[in-house]
């Protein structure tokens, strides 16, 4: 999700975490970031805690996707 959307969408991980709540930011600069994902994805698979069909994880796929168009575009500002 893209920043402002994060911050502003009642429905966003951000909005609903608990003010105690322990928290992690991932950006798409990392270039770690769309791997760990999708690692993610798996484990929650894994745990039998979503589906690979479930919104959730069908957003977060699309968010490791994005993640690494955005870089590549920093990467490569006249091909776009």
């Amino acid at each position: 999700m893209i920043k402002h959307e994060e911050l502003t969408n009642p429905a966003s991980c951000m909005s609903r975490a608990k003010d105690d709540e322990v928290t992690f930011v991932l950006l798409a600069r990392d270039k770690a970031a769309p791997a760990a994902i999708r690692a993610w994805v798996n484990e929650r698979v894994r745990l039998g805690k979503n589906q690979y069909s479930d919104d959730q994880i069908v957003e977060a796929m699309a968010t490791a996707t994005q993640m690494e168009y955005w870089r590549w575009q920093q990467d490569h500002p006249d091909d776009h």
